[in-house]
């Protein structure tokens, strides 16, 4: 019993250390930390395990009395499947309860960093029953895979909440759910692939490299809202990773523009403003309604100028990113493939 509370003491200080590590110019209070890992793990894990086992009997029932013909390997991937979709909804809705009126939530980095936290919270809690039902190994294992799977799923609903907060006037529905879908994709994906590859230590493999790919996107997030924000007080390129003066305007080194996500510079004093803002609070400048509203741009105003910045961004990448980067996209297309596999078996559980 001590090895399991110290093994479970190790990781819980090891993940919470990673996830506030990159919040480096306002760490969030630990009071607030343990508050969404311990109260929005609990109300979301029981939740998502209620649904889990709900839909586990409804489908064993209905395939068990032959009103729909799958084989056990085809209900072991709709259940897995469905998982994905009941963890990241429940998680991203116990999130937004939790932090939309917080008064600590004051940087686009904290939505990241409170998602996480939940997510953390909430894996640990499945750790936990996992544990008693399987081992330590079990544990062990996990550690590489599950933990790292649900934390960085949250930043990429995090970026949702966050833009709800920040520039969407409070919207989360509207601002968080295509995030929330890309998620539980993913989450799914992940599940199901599970069930495809055949061996366990490649299934390990391949599924912790899923797994720390999102701890890496997270964490590379969280350091750039947290570069980008007001707290820091440098102006960092994206294009070729420089560090610049606040009074600059351009970078030193390569003469981009910044490229704020979530702010503008002021075109009088060159503070950082929130997009949403129609004025500066430093100076009072006004910053017209065309800056003002930039955070109205469209989807497909977005999706042009992240095409416009993608080659530049690759070439400066460092090679150890540009591996990750080409793997990443290995991983699409085994998704695509698993996707493809399940086909059949969705069609056969609607019919």
């Amino acid at each position: 019993m001590q090895l399991y509370i110290i093994s479970y003491l190790i990781t819980i200080i090891f993940w919470l250390w990673i996830i506030m590590k990159y919040d480096k110019f306002e760490h969030e209070p630990i009071k607030v930390i343990l508050f969404l890992f311990l109260v929005g793990g609990l109300i979301s894990v029981i939740p998502a395990g209620i649904l889990n086992t709900l839909f586990h009997l409804l489908t064993n029932h209905y395939s068990d009395s032959r009103l729909i013909h799958i084989s056990g390997m085809e209900k072991s991937r709709l259940i897995f499947g469905f998982a994905g979709f009941s963890e990241e909804t429940l998680k991203a809705i116990a999130t937004v309860i939790l932090v939309r009126k917080m008064k600590d939530f004051n940087e686009p980095a904290d939505a990241l960093v409170y998602a996480m936290t939940v997510a953390f919270g909430f894996a640990v809690i499945e750790n936990i029953d996992y544990t008693l039902r399987f081992g330590l190994t079990n544990f062990l294992l996990r550690q590489f895979n599950a933990v790292p799977l649900h934390v960085g799923l949250a930043a990429i609903w995090g970026i949702g909440i966050a833009r709800a907060k920040f520039l969407n006037q409070g919207k989360y529905l509207l601002s968080v759910l295509p995030y929330v879908l890309l998620a539980i994709v993913i989450h799914s994906t992940y599940n199901i692939i599970s069930t495809l590859i055949q061996g366990s230590i490649i299934t390990f493999i391949i599924l912790s490299a899923i797994a720390f790919s999102l701890i890496w996107f997270a964490t590379r997030k969280v350091r750039r809202f947290a570069e980008d924000g007001p707290f820091s007080n440098r102006l960092f390129c994206h294009s070729c990773n420089t560090v610049n003066f606040p009074f600059e305007k351009h970078c030193k080194n390569c003469g981009q523009p910044f490229d704020l996500e979530f702010y503008t510079l002021c075109p009088e004093c060159n503070m950082k403003v929130i997009q949403s803002a129609s004025s500066c609070p430093n100076c009072g400048s006004e910053l017209g309604l065309e800056m003002a509203k930039k955070k109205g741009d469209s989807w497909w105003a977005g999706i042009k100028s992240w095409y416009r910045q993608l080659i530049p961004k690759f070439i400066h990448l460092k090679t150890s990113n540009k591996i990750i980067l080409v793997f990443i996209i290995l991983l699409v297309v085994t998704a695509i493939y698993a996707g493809l596999r399940l086909k059949s078996s969705v069609s056969d559980f609607i019919q």
